[in-house]
């Protein structure tokens, strides 16, 4: 087929890499934000204005938390990390369609388009976590349990949204509806990643299906990284790591096998 995605060439390295991914990433900012400093600051505030929302309907309706943990902050902290997984998936999902015209650089591969949006929504959600967490402890003398566990929770959950948001996007390639309804599915998911309620105050049933799905593994994990004692957890990273390299794997696959279908013309 005439226009089809070309080769990238071998000789780039891993530096020339870096720069195309630099280069995607600030391509990425302008195109969704455009030159406005007010633009940039959206794509903070959009993620801070649902959190606070979320968190302050669970403040006013008094539902209490174990050993005096911040209503406030606990739903904030539980929304935030979620908002940054259902926006890679979402994001990711309309690399290929919206970005045809860059697939004529030989320096550009398919799975560059949804690394650099996997960046760009990692970089905007971690101001409003570190926000939050800073105001727990300005105001309330509240410090993170374990500040490296968190951060790697996010990095995790991070990296399953960009793998089911990669898969996702090979897949339109081949059926394009479904691009209408990953934005709607992406909710259908809040409940099932524990966000809005730990695991240790499920029934025994609900505990065993939220347990076998891995971002709910990495909300428990990053309240653990957070809370430590004050709550019960229950989460295991190499689960979680697993199903990370299983959805990548996947994703970078069926990128490469619909490769062939991709036209720049299109």
């Amino acid at each position: 087929m005439i226009g089809n995605v070309p080769q990238r060439q071998r000789d780039g390295g891993l530096a020339a890499q870096l720069r195309v991914l630099h280069a995607l990433v600030l391509r990425e900012m302008l195109t969704r934000f455009g030159q406005s400093r007010v633009g940039y600051l959206w794509l903070v505030g959009e993620p801070v204005m649902l959190a606070v929302g979320v968190s302050s309907i669970h403040w006013v309706t008094g539902h209490g938390l174990p050993n005096g943990v911040p209503v406030f902050m606990f739903y904030g902290l539980s929304y935030a990390p979620f908002f940054m997984f259902r926006s890679i998936v979402s994001r990711n999902s309309g690399a290929i369609n919206g970005n045809r015209s860059l697939l004529y650089h030989r320096s550009i591969h398919l799975h560059d388009l949804t690394l650099a949006r996997t960046v760009v929504e990692f970089t905007a959600i971690l101001p409003v976590v570190i926000g939050f967490v800073l105001g727990g402890m300005l105001f309330a003398g509240i410090f993170p349990a374990n500040p490296g566990l968190f951060l790697l929770a996010m990095v995790l959950s991070a990296l399953l949204g960009h793998g089911v948001g990669t898969l996702v996007a090979a897949l339109i390639v081949i059926f394009e509806p479904l691009e209408r309804v990953v934005h709607p599915l992406t909710y259908l998911m809040m409940p099932l990643s524990a966000a809005f309620g730990m695991v240790d105050s499920m029934p025994p049933e609900a505990q065993k299906v939220l347990l076998s799905i891995p971002l709910a593994h990495v909300n428990e994990a990053m309240r653990d990284a957070m809370w430590g004692d004050k709550i019960v957890s229950h989460y295991d990273l190499g689960f979680v790591a697993l199903w990370v390299l299983i959805l990548n794997f996947l994703g970078i696959a069926a990128l490469r096998a619909v490769r062939h279908r991709i036209s720049m013309a299109a």
